[in-house]
């Protein structure tokens, strides 16, 4: 509908309130962008969002993508990009009584009366846990914790997390100085 078809005058008013929020929320954006910029200290270079990365490389297999690729690929791929320890990995656990949760190893059996960690026999990351996690839902699937720092003391990944009022300055700030 153009702003002429209406002929009783109230979508074209509608629709020029909405024309007109719109830029100004496009104006309050590149305001934004322009503020950040100068935070991270990239005047002058090219700011604009790369275009969507709709495949990846992955060995010699070739690329994945989203509706292309089968399941045993896009895990594959989350394998290589997110290398971590394959001897062992974490659970989230939660006391629904106490309310406290956390993470701890994976054990044989479990944990229960007894055992130690001397004792415990952990379980290793396969590629079929990371896909039942992958594939969690709810709250009784699986949630996994990996450890990256692996054996020979490198890592592949970092995750970084910022909270409260000065997440947004925090975060600029970490990435300036990476």
């Amino acid at each position: 509908m153009s702003l002429r078809d209406d002929r009783n005058g109230r979508g074209s008013l509608d629709l020029r309130r909405e024309l007109s929020e719109l830029r100004a929320e496009r104006d309050r954006l590149r305001a934004e962008n322009a503020r950040l910029s100068r935070l991270l200290e990239l005047r002058g270079e090219d700011t604009t969002p790369a275009a969507e990365q709709l495949a990846a490389p992955v060995g010699p297999g070739g690329l994945v993508s989203m509706a292309g690729s089968t399941p045993k690929q896009k895990l594959a791929l989350y394998l290589d990009l997110f290398r971590a320890r394959t001897d062992t990995y974490a659970r989230r656990w939660e006391d629904p009584r106490t309310g406290k949760n956390g993470w701890m190893p994976v054990v044989a059996g479990g944990w229960r009366k007894g055992i130690t960690r001397a004792t415990a026999r952990l379980l290793p990351l396969t590629p079929d846990v990371v896909a039942a996690h992958l594939g969690a839902r709810s709250r009784q699937d699986l949630f996994i914790g990996l450890y990256p720092m692996l054996p020979d003391n490198t890592c592949w990944w970092l995750a970084a997390d910022f909270d409260g009022k000065t997440a947004m300055l925090d975060a600029l700030a970490y990435v300036k100085a990476a």
